[in-house]
């Protein structure tokens, strides 16, 4: 039976790579998250809006692009605009453009809920005390709402940078690409992506924890 010689040396002397890879997924990351926070925002309104067409076509945009899996945009925005309109956009703008539309699905119904969780009563008391409509929601009910929403953001955030890795398809030098290249370079796959992955879990874990740290804060104070 043959016994596997593991030699860590390979990933080890090829860690800056990786570390430019992962400092690519952070900005991608974060990129996405700057860009989701406020379109999130308009489709939770426009779900909540008291005209059908708006209602439902925020409804339909959250629920198609919740259901679509992400590699499949990947790969669409990847090839389409290029044999189709003739448009080649470049590997990163295409990763953005997939985890926007992700992304800002999954925090508008975040938000959404969020929002109908604060009793209405505080609403309405803003409204009798001489607000408008649009100044209840946005010094009391809106204030609130993304405080109780904080640690599911932060649960979208984390899940974001994981997911990440899947832009290596698309020729985006994150993490995982360099990891690839580097697996392959040095004929050490096992090694390299293992390293990986521990990358991987020494940047998400505290954040894990500090995620159920705020948790339990906005929970007692609650």
């Amino acid at each position: 039976m043959l016994e596997y010689s593991w030699d860590w040396s390979a990933a080890v002397d090829g860690l800056p790579l990786l570390i430019e890879g992962l400092a690519v997924s952070f900005v991608l990351a974060l990129t996405v998250m700057t860009v989701s926070l406020p379109v999130s925002l308009i489709v939770a309104g426009a779900r909540l809006s008291t005209i059908a067409p708006i209602r439902f076509s925020a409804y339909a945009y959250t629920e198609m692009l919740r259901t679509l899996p992400l590699l499949v945009l990947l790969t669409w925005f990847f090839f389409v605009p290029g044999l189709s309109f003739g448009v080649n956009l470049e590997p990163f703008v295409i990763a953005v453009v997939a985890f926007v539309l992700t992304t800002s699905a999954f925090l508008a119904e975040v938000v959404r809920g969020s929002i109908q969780s604060i009793d209405p009563g505080q609403r309405e008391a803003a409204v009798a005390a001489g607000m408008t409509s649009w100044q209840a929601a946005r010094r009391v009910v809106l204030p609130q709402a993304l405080r109780r929403a904080l640690p599911l953001i932060g649960a979208v955030w984390i899940s974001l940078l994981k997911d990440t890795s899947l832009v290596s398809v698309v020729a985006v030098h994150d993490l995982m690409f360099e990891a690839r290249v580097l697996a392959v370079t040095v004929y050490r796959p096992i090694e390299v992506l293992t390293f990986a992955a521990l990358i991987y879990f020494v940047v998400t874990y505290p954040q894990g924890r500090l995620l159920e740290w705020v948790f339990q804060r906005v929970r007692v104070s609650e």
